[in-house]
């Protein structure tokens, strides 16, 4: 076992040897640069006591022999093993026999020149001297310092560097607490950003999720709506169909039709039949058009009828009496004009008047302004009249003038309603009291005007009348 070992632990060493021997020329070279300096302090080899150590390859054997270069004691077999010839006269000068170890020893007191103790600084040498020195430091007048003043001007730099030293570890502490804080300061405001991302994720997650479901509800109306129209549509397509067949199914029954002369004679008086009774039906469906009238301010004699109620009410504000127009000009189709009777007092008075009728449209400012009622068509509360040049003498003459008076005497009174019936196509006027036919007569002008008559010289209330 201890032979195995002892072979394993020389292999060991070889091996670190020969590592160590690939370079030796390079390790001369420094050794001599150093020699050579002379501002570094000198090694000195003194011989040492004698001394037994052992081989540092085999451990077992006394060493015979020390190679600086190598830095290991040998005996003598690891010697020749280890210094072959090539490395025997490369390693020649190194190595030394036993009991002389080489050893270096500095005197830091000592003069490396003169061996006398330093005892002054030159500054332009940059090292310290002793008495000898200082004359030929003198004859090239050097600056020289004693050793007092040398160790003040040096614990003075060392006191600046000190001092530039605390300060900059007062910055650094500084810098550092100053980091530190900003540093919890980051932490801080990467929590905060980091909380306000999370919440703001979770809030868009959120919105995300709510707008999914809205459009996914939103698709699924439309898919509702899509199919509801998409049927309907089909519905209507078959209704069109069926539609489509019974007139085809209509289409083969007439040609069939047509082939009969006789079908042929009917269908044709049938069709003359509707069509004669379509004709006597919009005949009979012909319904009279209530006129949308209105007084006319400016149609408005001496302005002594007022007007009110959108011009719809007029009244006589005088004690004598007003005639005033309607807005409305009728040439054309049939017309109704229904006039309530708001106030009418003393009716048996004959002094008291509403006459109602129509005028010829041209003569209408010359009936206002002169009060001319040539072609006049009117309702008296006693009778009916027309025209004015044509007195009662051409009445018992030739019966034209004014038309016959109604056989009964006609009062009006409060609430009665008055209608005036216009068919401008035939130009006929008549005249009806609360739905009861009063008579009328044709040749109207080809335009009229509907106009209303008040005078009340009795009674405390005056005439007043209303379109309805």
């Amino acid at each position: 076992m201890n032979k195995s070992r002892s072979s394993q632990k020389k292999k060991k060493t070889n091996k670190r040897l020969k590592a160590k021997h690939e370079k030796p020329k390079k390790i001369k070279k420094k050794k001599k640069q150093k020699s050579q300096d002379p501002k570094t302090l000198r090694a000195i080899r003194i011989p040492v006591e004698p001394q037994i150590s052992q081989c540092m390859v085999c451990e077992e054997k006394k060493a015979d022999f020390y190679c600086t270069e190598c830095k290991v004691h040998y005996c003598q077999n690891c010697e020749s093993e280890v210094h072959t010839s090539f490395w025997k006269k490369k390693h020649k000068e190194f190595i030394f026999q036993e009991p002389y170890f080489p050893q270096e020893k500095i005197n830091s007191n000592l003069c490396d020149k003169h061996n006398k103790e330093l005892c002054l600084y030159c500054k332009d040498e940059n090292e310290l001297i002793c008495g000898d020195c200082y004359d030929t430091c003198r004859k090239n007048n050097h600056s020289i310092l004693g050793l007092d003043e040398y160790s003040n001007e040096i614990s003075q730099k060392i006191k600046i560097i000190l001092n530039k030293i605390q300060k900059a570890e007062i910055q650094s502490n500084e810098t550092i607490q100053k980091s530190l804080e900003l540093k919890n300061k980051f932490k801080i405001e990467i929590k905060k950003l980091s909380n306000f991302i999370e919440n703001q994720s979770d809030l868009l997650i959120q919105k995300i999720q709510k707008s999914k479901i809205n459009h996914l509800n939103l698709l699924l109306k439309v898919e509702i709506i899509s199919n509801t129209k998409f049927t309907k549509i089909i519905n209507k397509n078959e209704a069109k169909q069926e539609e489509i067949k019974e007139t085809k199914t209509q289409i083969k029954i007439l040609k069939k039709l047509k082939k009969d002369n006789k079908t042929i004679k009917l269908i044709r008086e049938s069709k003359e039949i509707i069509e004669k009774d379509s004709e006597e039906r919009e005949k009979e469906e012909i319904l009279i058009q209530r006129s949308k009238e209105e007084f006319d301010p400016k149609m408005n004699l001496q302005n002594r009828i007022k007007l009110k109620n959108e011009n719809k009410t007029a009244w006589n504000s005088s004690e004598d009496w007003g005639l005033i127009c309607g807005k409305k000009i009728y040439s054309r189709g049939k017309h109704e004009i229904k006039i309530k009777i708001d106030q009418f007092p003393n009716t048996k008075n004959k002094a008291n008047l509403i006459c109602l009728g129509v005028i010829k449209t041209e003569n209408m400012e010359n009936f206002i302004e002169n009060d001319d009622p040539e072609k006049t068509y009117y309702f008296k509360n006693f009778w009916l009249r027309r025209g004015k040049n044509e007195s009662y003498k051409e009445k018992k003459e030739n019966g034209k003038g004014i038309l016959e008076p109604y056989p009964e005497e006609i009062n009006l009174k409060k609430n009665d309603i008055f209608t005036i019936l216009l068919d401008m196509d035939q130009k006929k006027i008549s005249f009806k009291l609360n739905e009861k036919e009063l008579g009328g007569w044709g040749n109207l002008p080809e335009k009229v005007n509907f106009f209303a008559y008040l005078k009340c010289l009795e009674g405390k209330e005056k005439n007043q009348i209303t379109i309805i």
